[in-house]
Parts: structure tokens; sequence; C-alpha cells
């Protein structure tokens, strides 16, 4: 493996990376939540006549010491929140909450307490993973979409088109409009509505609503559909829509950097075929750490 932190240089932020390895196929997943590398290819007379798999780098400085780290992907950790906490709620209904059994408890106030305690820690994991989930698929509808994207939407009620950009999208619509609409028509796919997951979808969105616009604190309703068997499923939809996306982007052959690991699925690399060593400047290695005159 070629240990060569380089720096990118072009019109736009420069970043840091380090060299991890030549080829994709040389390369391990260690970790879901950061972002993939980008594999920088050469041609010459249509022959591959160089390769390598850069990955990002962040820092920061705490207390006056540098801190690196490989850069993290921001629906990555959003999936992974999600997942964690779908995966805890799970664990206490099924291991304690199915068998709770209020005719063994003599003391009614005792278990009362204790089952209320538990109650809310169920509870508190459910609302943490469809918040997280949500969000994580909030943030990949929006860095989906093209800067110079546009939507074409007719409003019914004052019979006209209205034209909405990139921004207008992000704010103004609907995650469901923006999945059903926007994000096919960007990746090429099917109808969203015709897949096994869009019920589950629809349901998720309607419990997030339901926890971020309450309104009234006194409505502890809604918290019963948490113990229908089926919020699991719901809450781990998020992975099934991105995998919905990622198949057909992978079926087009396309790679885009805003992509988390999926499990289970071919991961493909970001590719840059227009290698351009002008681009590029070697600044130190992993051992010996960067020249901070270059930085």
């Amino acid at each position: 493996m070629k240990k060569v932190g380089g720096r990118m240089n072009n019109n736009k932020k420069e970043k840091t990376g380090l060299v991890v390895c030549l080829f994709p196929e040389q390369y391990e997943i260690f970790d879901h939540r950061l972002n993939k590398p980008v594999c920088h290819q050469k041609y010459e007379n249509g022959r591959l006549t160089g390769s390598m798999l850069i990955q990002d780098i962040d820092e920061v400085s705490i207390k006056g010491k540098m801190i690196q780290y490989f850069s993290p992907n921001n629906i990555g950790l959003l999936l992974s929140i999600s997942l964690l906490h779908v995966k805890n709620s799970e664990k206490i209904f099924i291991d304690t909450i199915k068998n709770i059994d209020f005719q063994e408890n003599r003391n009614k106030k005792e278990a009362l307490n204790s089952v209320s305690s538990i109650i809310c820690n169920y509870i508190e994991e459910i609302q943490i993973a469809i918040v997280f989930g949500y969000t994580a698929l909030e943030t990949f509808a929006n860095l989906s979409i093209p800067e110079d994207y546009e939507y074409k939407k007719k409003n019914e009620t004052k019979g006209i088109h209205e034209l909405y950009e990139k921004g207008s999208i992000e704010r103004w619509l609907s995650l469901k409009e923006k999945i059903q609409y926007i994000l096919t028509d960007i990746y090429k796919t099917d109808k969203t509505d015709r897949q096994k997951w869009w019920g589950h979808f629809s349901n998720l969105e309607q419990l997030r609503n339901d926890i971020i616009h309450q309104k009234t604190v006194k409505n502890t309703e809604f918290y019963k559909d948490y113990f229908k068997e089926k919020i699991f499923e719901i809450c781990k939809c998020p992975k099934e829509v991105i995998r919905f996306f990622y198949s057909a982007h992978e079926k087009n052959n396309q790679t885009n950097p805003i992509w988390p690991w999926i499990e289970g699925e071919n991961n493909i690399f970001p590719i840059n075929t227009k290698y351009d060593t002008q681009r590029f400047e070697v600044i130190g290695n992993i051992h010996d750490g960067f020249n901070k005159n270059k930085q």
C-alpha cells in the first residue's frame, strides 16, 4: 500500500487525503460510517496507466493538539445512529416488554415504577431511531440534487406551473415528494409507490412528524404505535430506500461521492477518470506527517 499524503488542488476548497491503495479490489472496508475513497485513474490511448484510491482526511484542533481522521459520511453516520437504536429498542421489546406480567407482582406501585421506566427507555430508543432514520433520508435526498437541477410542479390552486431550483426544493418540498418525483428522475428508477418499502416510509414520515410537530404535550396516544411489531420494519426502511436508489445507481454505472457504504451490496467507488497531476501535491507520508510549510 502506498502511504503518501496528498492535497488536491482545484478551484474549490483544497482537500487533504491519504493514498490508501492503488486499486479498488485492494481496499478493505473497516468502518461503514466513513466516506468512500475516490479512485483516480489515468488513461492513455484507452489503456489504464495509473490508479490510486485517495481517502479524504479531516482534522480538528483540541487544546492546541491537532487530531486527524478519515472524513465521516454524513448519511452513513445518521443511518448508523438510527440502526443502533432500532437494535436497542427491539431488544428491550423482545427481552423485556413482551415478558412483563403484572400478575406476578404483589406490589403494584413498584411494578408500575419499574415498567414505566422500561417503557420510557423503549420510547427514547424508538424516537431516536425514527428521527435519525428520517434525517438520513432527508440528507440523502438533498445531497443527491445537482446544483443546476430544476423541478416543475403544477399548482392546482393557482392553476400555474411553479419552477423550483435546488435551494427551493430542499426548503419547500416534502421529503415524500423529493423521493417520489425528484430522486426517481435524478436516478432514473421505477416508481417508488410500487416498492415494498413505500408504505413503511409513509408511516415513518408520519411518526417523525408526530414527534417534531406535537400540538399538545398532553397527547401521548401516538406512543402506542411504537408497540406494534411492524415498528421495527418501519424504522429500518431508510436503509431500504437508499438501497433501492443505490441499485439503480449501480446499474447505470454511475458514481457519487455522497453515497454511504451499503452492507450486502457490491459497493462501487467514485471514480475520477481524468487524473491531472497538476491538481495534486504530495505533502508528506503517514509515518512522518505532513510538511506544514506546504499547507
